[in-house]
């Protein structure tokens, strides 16, 4: 970046020359002047590349020494006192490089008129220029400034996001985990098969889900399989009195979704369907793309929920759900709850529609 911005400052320094050069040659043609080019071409160039090296200088207190409201009493007299420095030397490296080029060249002595009317004439074209330069760095620096303090919040933003989605995808897990162990242990004494069944099961389940502890998202068909070692453990422990039936075409198998969105929905489908002992619980999981957009539907046979559970945050699985996925989407995002009129809930949600290709693009 330093090599970039020195050839930058080069560029325009020498592009500025070459204006004056113009400018001045131009005028001279105007007046029907016969003076050869090469005079005010050495002129012009040596006053641009005298300036380059103070430029380093001016930049450095500029950057260093801004002039602010609270010291004001010190640095415009620092700056006065810079100013007349840079205005001094460039004049005095102007009439030096030109009357050493002019020797070299053999055009005999360079004139440069009375010096202490020359420091006035070339003082008041400096001035103008360490203004805008000075107003031209405190630009860059405010900007810059700018930038990255956006940066910083977008980046503390980020990092809350995430840490927020750490800790409301980290409730989820402990919650199956107690309400697993709870079933465990009521067979351990009565049903030790049953039990060790489950154990099997609940082993493999968390042991896919660290796999995938650090991932927000994950692929569908990889939630569904961290679904299926949960409901192994489900129907292990409730046999027949359970069916799952789960659709999933392979064409959105590859979309990404909330790490462990569905098990925490399915668990509280199973719970409601289950409160009735004599009735079998029947869930339906299933998924489709429409469009930009991936369908999930979660339905299931149990009463239903009353209007104002979500709101009033009853229900770790349903709550959570809903914050982490507008955590992760914003208004991008929708999650409805319906309670059918046959009995029984459906859950819908609808994802913007991405894949691990597309999520690094």
């Amino acid at each position: 970046m330093r090599w970039k911005r020195s050839l930058f400052a080069f560029a325009a320094v020498t592009a500025v020359g070459l204006l004056n050069f113009s400018i001045v040659e131009s005028s001279w043609l105007s007046e029907g002047s016969i003076q050869p080019a090469r005079y005010p071409f050495v002129w012009e160039m040596t006053g641009a590349y005298t300036f380059l090296l103070l430029l380093p200088l001016l930049v450095f207190v500029i950057n260093r020494f801004p002039i602010q409201r609270s010291n004001l009493l010190t640095r415009i007299p620092l700056h006065v006192a810079v100013f007349l420095l840079f205005a001094v030397s460039h004049t005095l490296l102007m009439w030096g490089s030109r009357q050493l080029i002019y020797d070299i060249l053999g055009w005999g002595r360079y004139d440069y008129g009375a010096m202490r009317y020359r420091f006035i004439m070339e003082g008041q074209k400096q001035l103008i220029i360490y203004i805008a330069l000075y107003c031209g760095l405190r630009f860059l620096a405010y900007a810059r400034a700018n930038r990255e303090r956006d940066a910083a919040a977008a980046r503390l933003e980020r990092e809350l996001t995430e840490s927020r989605l750490s800790v409301l995808k980290m409730q989820l897990q402990p919650h199956f985990l107690f309400n697993a162990l709870n079933m465990i242990a009521s067979h351990v004494s009565d049903d030790p098969e049953t039990a060790s069944a489950m154990i099997e099961h609940l082993s493999n389940f968390l042991r896919a889900t660290l796999r995938a502890s650090a991932s927000q998202e994950v692929p569908l068909r990889e939630e569904i399989e961290f679904l299926g070692s949960y409901l192994a453990v489900m129907k292990a422990r409730f046999e027949e009195r359970l069916n799952v039936d789960i659709s999933l075409p392979p064409s959105v198998s590859e979309t990404l979704v909330p790490h462990l969105l569905l098990q925490p929905l399915v668990e509280n489908s199973i719970t409601h369907s289950l409160n009735d002992h004599a009735r079998r619980a029947e869930i339906r999981v299933a998924a489709r793309r429409e469009g930009d957009r991936l369908e999930i539907t979660i339905e299931d046979n149990g009463p239903g929920i009353a209007a104002d559970a979500i709101g009033n945050g009853r229900g770790i699985g349903l709550s959570n759900t809903k914050e982490r996925l507008q955590h992760l989407y914003g208004d991008h995002h929708r999650f409805s709850v319906l309670n059918l009129p046959q009995g029984g809930l459906r859950l819908t949600i609808e994802l913007p529609w991405h894949t691990v290709g597309e999520s690094a693009a």
